[in-house]
């Protein structure tokens, strides 16, 4: 994988599958190679959840329901191992449900205490073609709104930081951002949805370009319906930073 992010993403994946005893050898050296490269160990958060989930799972099964969803099978003893969370399929899938909702806020919420900050910090050290901006409020009611956007075109890589900017319901509403680069086309290209939670900031978001930008003069935050929009028809335009 080229950029940081996306093996953020394939380790954060990986991670999933190690906590519920999910992954074939090829994986798992993937996972240890990603760990020592980016920095990172399990995620405790996850092995808690998905001891939880099969603590409650057993709990809630009668031995008649487990005894109907499997074979008796008495293995050598030097073959014997402990039985995976996976071991019935329908914990498995219940599981990796409760997985994947966990790993999407973990995602979409920004995190002062992860390695972005870091990153970020690392981008502007490293980065020899850095534009840098500074976000303005776009209306009365995001006036409070202040922080700014740095992005390298030669890195495809870039971060916002942003203060104030209002909490917001995801199953509502979310936060979306938007580059121009008039370089490459009319339409502005899709930065990635973010959320904003209800905690003091200040925030670091990393940007996610659906398409290379090499020449941006703009960055435009709107508020859209949950998971974004292709076109944005910027009914409610939250903050902008330009040349």
């Amino acid at each position: 994988m080229s950029s940081i992010d996306e093996r953020m993403e394939r380790f954060a994946e990986l991670d999933a599958g190690r906590a519920l005893g999910d992954l074939d050898a090829s994986e798992a050296a993937e996972w240890k190679v990603l760990s020592e490269e980016l920095g990172l160990t399990g995620d405790p958060s996850l092995d808690l959840l998905a001891a939880a989930l099969e603590a409650s799972c057993i709990k809630r099964t009668s031995p008649e329901r487990l005894a109907s969803q499997t074979t008796p099978f008495n293995p050598p003893e030097a073959s014997r191992r402990p039985v995976s969370l996976l071991a019935s399929p329908w914990l498995g899938w219940a599981a990796a449900a409760c997985l994947l909702v966990l790993l999407v806020f973990q995602a979409l919420v920004p995190d002062r205490n992860s390695a972005i900050p870091d990153r970020r910090q690392s981008l502007i050290a490293s980065a020899t073609d850095l534009t840098q901006l500074q976000f303005t409020p776009a209306g009365d009611a995001y006036r409070a709104v202040g922080g700014e956007v740095l992005w390298s075109g030669a890195r495809q890589e870039g971060y916002m930081t942003l203060n104030q900017v209002p909490a917001n319901d995801p199953s509502e509403r979310q936060y979306q951002l938007w580059i121009v680069d008039p370089s490459r086309d009319e339409f502005p290209v899709d930065g990635g949805v973010f959320d904003i939670p209800s905690v003091p900031g200040p925030f670091v978001i990393p940007i996610r370009a659906k398409l290379a930008v090499t020449k941006p003069i703009a960055f435009v935050i709107t508020l859209e319906q949950p998971g974004g929009v292709v076109r944005s028809k910027q009914q409610q335009v939250v903050a902008i930073a330009k040349l």
